[in-house]
């Protein structure tokens, strides 16, 4: 997917100011973007279903600081459109689950003491 591509996509979905932008719908779309972008890199035809490699996660890093430094030192050598494509869906990623943290610490007292006892 390109750069236009993706704005184009981006607008759709959350309208040109991005006003339908919300914690649940910026995680529903960027989880639909990660399943698009799999299928568009590993799959011949772009049929979900119809892989042709294997992906294989060798993952050796100990800390998540470690996973972010190896995340961004990847993306430094990416082309320009994909590089701006990853960078602005993680901070819309960060940014919302901010406010959906920030959201619950605001409200989550209100509903203490309703979780049901363990059995």
């Amino acid at each position: 997917m390109n750069l236009e591509e993706f704005k184009t996509r981006v607008r759709q979905t959350f309208g040109e100011d991005l006003h339908r932008a919300s914690p649940a719908t910026v995680r529903d779309f960027l989880d639909r973007l990660q399943e698009d972008i799999h299928f568009e890199r590993y799959s011949g035809s772009n049929v979900p279903g119809q892989m042709e490699q294997r992906i294989q996660v060798d993952e050796s890093a100990k800390s998540y600081e470690e996973v972010m430094r190896t995340f961004f030192a990847h993306v430094l050598d990416l082309p320009p459109d994909e590089a701006m494509t990853m960078l602005w869906a993680v901070a819309f990623d960060l940014s919302y689950a901010i406010i959906a943290s920030h959201d619950a610490d605001r409200i989550g007292h209100l509903f203490r003491g309703l979780e049901e006892p363990a059995p």
